[in-house]
């Protein structure tokens, strides 16, 4: 729909102005949007998301549920896998776990919730703001995908863990002052960390320009 609404303004300007070129504007319309294939194809096996916050970097805690499930959500209506086991079994099992334990190994945890992958979120930032006044939302975290049976790293093969890092741009300074607009404001930024991780699973459009306002 942006890029729609953003053709449209580019074609009423030139008309409105002698020198644009019709013909670039045009070509614009007709190309095909850019894309981003999968980083990594998920095997259509039963698969667990989990979110893991050691560090304690994300406030609320019921924010990790929230990528968690979104995540789940995401890649199943993009019918990326056909099974997923609810993230909420896995983080139930966690928490028990980890009052009596040592945390409990990736590969475990798959198995006592009867998932045969993990996809392993552990967050490593989350914040709204850099000196308390400036809404500055951002957040970074590592994916593993796991497999459970054979206790070893699908992805990624050449590095210890995926970063993934997500932003907020044009936030009004006010959304940082309130108790109520910070929890809004950290939600957003939690489903849009986790839009970008499910994108690693499956083949995307890319913005072009005019398809990365965002607003305030």
């Amino acid at each position: 729909m942006k890029r729609i609404i953003f053709s449209l303004v580019l074609l009423y300007t030139c008309a409105t102005l002698s020198s644009c070129n019709i013909a670039a504007v045009v070509g614009y319309i007709t190309t095909p949007d850019p894309s981003q294939v999968a980083l990594f194809t998920l095997q259509n096996v039963p698969t667990v998301v989990f979110v893991d916050d050691r560090r304690n970097v994300m406030h609320p805690i019921r924010l990790r549920r929230v990528i968690a499930e979104k995540v789940t959500n995401i890649l199943l209506s993009k019918k990326v896998i056909t099974t997923m086991i609810s993230p909420r079994d896995a983080m139930r099992v966690s928490t028990i776990n980890d009052k009596y334990n040592e945390p409990m190994p990736i590969d475990e945890l798959g198995k006592s919730v009867g998932a045969s992958v993990v996809i392993y979120i552990e967050m490593t930032a989350f914040g709204l703001t850099s000196d308390g006044l400036t809404a500055n939302p951002r957040t970074t975290c590592s994916i593993r995908v796991i497999d459970v049976s054979n206790k070893s790293r699908l992805f990624p093969t050449n590095q210890a863990a995926f970063t993934v890092a997500e932003s907020m741009r044009h936030v009004g300074p006010n959304r940082v002052t309130s108790s109520a607009d910070a929890n809004e404001l950290a939600q957003e930024l939690a489903e849009k960390l986790a839009d970008r991780i499910a994108k690693v699973f499956y083949e995307h459009t890319t913005g072009r320009l005019g398809d990365n306002l965002e607003r305030q």
